[in-house]
């Protein structure tokens, strides 16, 4: 791997003994506080700097930041689009719709919410569940990756939605994993029916308020509906509350967001990416749910490096963000990057 150096954001400068950075020096005196080898730590981060593509690297441990770093321009205030981390967040919107009674539970169908935007939905399609779209099991087909990815030709489609109905019912609902856009995107439409309201809005009063997110961006599709699976745009430091709001059971800075039980559910092994391969990655509701390093956790995962590490026996969230930019290859090249630096590199460092 080639490494390019880069120059580091200058922050407006923060005492070392109260900041969780100390800018171009990588010391970071929280660290050792909270169990974690600063000099094993300050390693990662000049990896990540030494690296031509990480916007941001950040470490929270027992819900204290402990390491924080910009690149390449970005800097706190930065929105990134986090691309596939985005069904996390549709993931959580959905369990709060639940718990606040607009969604009855995920045995709850698409014909239920989709019924006067589709009147003429296909009945075997009208009966794909919640749960069907929440594990990437609906049934309807859709090639996600590589040179033939229909990401492309779906957005730029006269009708996203119809785009995604009109396809053939090809498995069983429920009977195979396929990671699509689509499904997801199925999820934000039945959440706008559900509640009345955009996802975004939904998230802006249910999700992003209590957490104190001060700038959040979505993009829509031509009906009107956020998209369920990208788009999202949010700060590096929200990320990181995200992960913690699900490390604390759904609780975030002692008030009640999300349920446990739907935290429970959600993050917890739902379906199998490949059921032929016993050690195939497991899935739960738009959550991924594999071993980081020797260390179980789950995670959200967004195209060309974005990702939020959430790590329950470590008390641990890591966040990590990277250009997306560039084609697929360097794409897959970029996650690649950003899932190392975080499994092999700053895990490490945690006692």
């Amino acid at each position: 791997m080639v490494f390019v150096t880069l120059t580091l954001l200058l922050i407006p400068s923060r005492a070392c003994d109260d900041s969780p950075t100390s800018i171009g020096s990588y010391r970071f005196p929280l660290a050792e506080q909270h169990g974690i080898d600063a000099e094993r730590l300050e390693e990662a981060y000049i990896s990540a700097e030494r690296s031509d593509r990480v916007n941001s690297l950040l470490v929270e441990r027992h819900g204290v930041l402990v390491a924080e770093a910009y690149f390449r321009g970005y800097g706190p205030d930065s929105l990134n689009t986090v691309w596939s981390v985005t069904k996390s967040f549709n993931s959580a919107l959905i369990g709060i719709a639940i718990d606040q009674g607009y969604i009855e539970s995920v045995d709850e169908t698409i014909a239920d919410y989709l019924g006067s935007a589709v009147p003429d939905l296909d009945p075997e399609k009208g009966s794909i569940t919640l749960g069907n779209l929440l594990t990437m099991s609906s049934g309807l087909p859709w090639v996600e990756e590589g040179l033939d990815s229909e990401f492309p030709a779906w957005t730029a489609s006269d009708d996203q939605l119809m785009y995604i109905l009109d396809k053939p019912l090809v498995y069983t609902p429920g009977e195979r994993f396929d990671y699509s856009d689509g499904a997801a995107h199925l999820a934000s439409a039945v959440l706008s029916e559900a509640t009345g309201m955009t996802a975004h809005a939904f998230a802006r009063r249910h999700l992003f308020d209590p957490l104190g997110f001060e700038a959040t961006e979505w993009w829509v599709d031509n009906r009107g509906y956020n998209f369920g699976g990208v788009g999202l745009g949010v700060r590096s430091r929200d990320m990181v509350k995200f992960g913690r709001l699900y490390l604390d059971g759904g609780v975030y800075d002692g008030r009640r967001v999300i349920s446990s039980e739907w935290i429970d559910e959600s993050t917890g092994p739902q379906i199998r990416t490949d059921p032929d391969d016993p050690d195939s990655s497991e899935y739960g509701y738009f959550w991924w749910i594999d071993g980081c390093s020797i260390h179980s956790c789950y995670r959200a995962s967004g195209y060309s490096g974005q990702l939020i590490f959430v790590l329950p026996d470590l008390d641990l969230v890591a966040v990590i963000t990277s250009d997306w930019s560039g084609d697929r290859n360097r794409a897959m090249a970029n996650w690649y990057l950003a899932y190392v630096l975080i499994a092999y590199e700053v895990l490490p460092a945690v006692r």
